[in-house]
């Protein structure tokens, strides 16, 4: 059974070499996707295993935009491409194994009818905005982490807030030189519908098996709407594949959901952002794989390497024992 790991990273490329290199393995593939922004070159010469692929169409994958979906769709494009079944796992530069290889392999050998993601109901996931993922378009202004803008249709509100949005939008359209930003004054003169009557979210991370991976390229391909919809929505990566699942689920009973593999803290900080775990952490990141979690997000090895060599050292003794 092969393992295929979409990595998406953008920055810390030594980091993301200790990532690799402590998943390489036999029967394991690299499909790493760089951000456009960045220079490439500082990760390739530091990464060059032959089952490492970097992918040569490369987004600006800028937070809570499509391009983040674009990009791993890329990645499980290429997957296909080359054919190698058995499972896909979608994980960030930041992202660090809290079990051995040989334990990830065997895991997923005894569950390969199953899919790793959480999922609800988008009512349950976002109660408080999710009126705004669904009815209002939005645009990064700026690759600046939540620098964007909400554009409502514009006869439910007043019409001075359309035309301070309009103003908005040109006003940085002109400074960037991008057309996209003036479309979307247009856009908002027609009411936004979903093209699906029901939509589902959760963490961005997901493991999935290879059967899966294809129905969802084929809904995507047999669906333009569906992904011409997701490209003005709010943070469309916690939205796009849990609902193309949950569809697919319905329809055929194959599909088996069982939640992420990722551990990621959400809850340590007073503000929207997965905390970083450093030595300090190493109680918690246990009990997360007593759980059953197989990774955890996020790491910052320039901050703190050391618990990414506890990590390492816990998984072999795992693994000996």
């Amino acid at each position: 059974m092969f393992i295929n790991y979409i990595i998406l990273a953008h920055h810390f490329p030594t980091q993301l070499k200790k990532l690799v290199d402590r998943l390489n393995d036999e029967n394991v593939y690299f499909y790493i996707h760089i951000d456009v922004t960045s220079n490439i070159q500082s990760f390739k010469e530091l990464i060059s295993h032959s089952n490492v692929i970097f992918l040569e169409k490369r987004e600006n994958a800028m937070w809570g935009n499509f391009t983040i979906v674009q990009a791993t769709l890329n990645g499980m494009n290429e997957v296909i491409k080359y054919g190698r079944g058995g499972f896909t796992i979608l994980l960030s530069g930041q992202d660090y194994p809290l079990v051995s290889n040989q334990y990830i392999e065997s895991f997923l050998s005894t569950h390969q009818t199953y899919n790793f993601i959480d999922i609800k109901p988008i009512q349950e996931a976002w109660p408080g905005e999710y009126t705004y993922k669904l009815h209002k378009y939005y645009l990064n202004l700026t690759p600046k982490r939540a620098n964007g803008l909400f554009i409502s249709y514009f006869l439910d509100i007043p019409f001075i807030s359309f035309l301070k949005t309009s103003f908005r939008l040109m006003k940085n359209g002109i400074k960037q030189r991008e057309m996209r930003l003036f479309l979307l004054i247009f856009k908002s003169f027609k009411k936004r519908n979903s093209p699906t009557p029901d939509h589902y979210g959760g963490s961005q991370w997901w493991a999935l098996n290879n059967g899966t991976l294809k129905m969802i390229l084929k809904y995507v391909e047999e669906n333009p709407l569906f992904l011409n919809f997701h490209r003005y929505t709010y943070i469309p990566d916690e939205i796009f594949f849990h609902t193309i699942i949950k569809i697919l689920a319905n329809k055929y009973p194959e599909i088996k959901i069982l939640p992420s593999l990722t551990y990621v803290n959400w809850k340590k900080l007073d503000y929207d952002f997965p905390a970083v775990f450093g030595t300090n952490d190493l109680e918690e990141l246990t009990k997360a794989k007593k759980n059953g979690k197989l990774f955890a997000r996020k790491f910052e090895a320039h901050i703190d390497e050391g618990i990414l060599d506890l990590l390492d050292k816990a998984a072999y003794l795992s693994a000996e024992q």
